[in-house]
């Protein structure tokens, strides 16, 4: 008899998953803009797939917060208010500031250095000039920090929301005038947790979130009151 063993078989993709993955891109990367409808006909054209797999894949992305369906209107690209960014932004606190608090009282060394090369990250983009790069390593870091807590729940949650938060960044990039701003915010919070200060840490944290949730609701309010265009 054969001790051979077979590897089991990844699942293949569907087609309505690869085609949310095409939507995706372009609303994060600014093709779609908020607000704009998306007819399924057109994207089943553009995607050559029938409507169906186009159906499916609205629905993982409204599940995702980046569609939403308007009774007999059609799913739109979601269009963010100061109060949606508030509230988002508002969890990110009470999340990351938990997160930071965590990390610090584990006090692991090896994971204030994986924290310090992710801000490190963000200084070389910056001087780059990179916007999209420097935004994609600031939620690089703010996802490692809530991994490193060892929170399941904290993390799904996070996870959950990152869709949503990568829509903002175009936002950011407008509301950040002068990119290292960014970088010297996660500095003293990781000197906080390399000192094992679990308060600091938790404050700093929440300050952060806070303050980037403030700047990009004003900057929402301030557009919607003057073409009522975000893209």
């Amino acid at each position: 008899m054969s001790s051979g063993r077979l590897q089991p078989l990844e699942a293949p993709r569907s087609l309505a998953e690869d085609a949310a993955d095409r939507i995706r891109e372009q609303i994060l990367g600014g093709g779609f803009h908020q607000g704009e409808h998306l007819v399924e006909t057109r994207i089943a054209q553009d995607l050559n797939i029938s409507r169906g797999p186009v159906r499916e894949a609205f629905k993982l992305l409204r599940a995702e917060g980046l569609l939403q369906e308007e009774p007999r209107r059609g799913s739109f690209v979601v269009r963010m208010s100061p109060e949606d960014v508030r509230g988002i932004y508002g969890l990110r606190a009470a999340i990351e500031g938990r997160a930071a608090r965590m990390v610090a009282e584990l006090h692991d060394l090896t994971v204030v250095d994986r924290l310090a090369s992710l801000v490190d990250a963000i200084d070389g983009a910056v001087d780059r000039g990179e916007a999209s790069e420097v935004f994609a390593a600031d939620l690089a870091f703010h996802a490692a920090l809530v991994e490193a807590a060892g929170n399941v729940s904290l993390e799904e949650v996070f996870t959950r929301y990152v869709p949503r938060m990568r829509a903002l960044l175009r936002l950011d990039e407008h509301v950040y005038r002068r990119l290292d701003d960014i970088a010297k915010e996660h500095r003293p919070l990781v000197e906080a947790i390399r000192r094992g200060d679990a308060a600091a840490a938790a404050t700093l944290a929440e300050a952060h979130c806070d303050h980037a949730g403030d700047l990009i609701a004003a900057y929402v309010e301030t557009r919607e009151s003057s073409d009522g265009d975000l893209s």
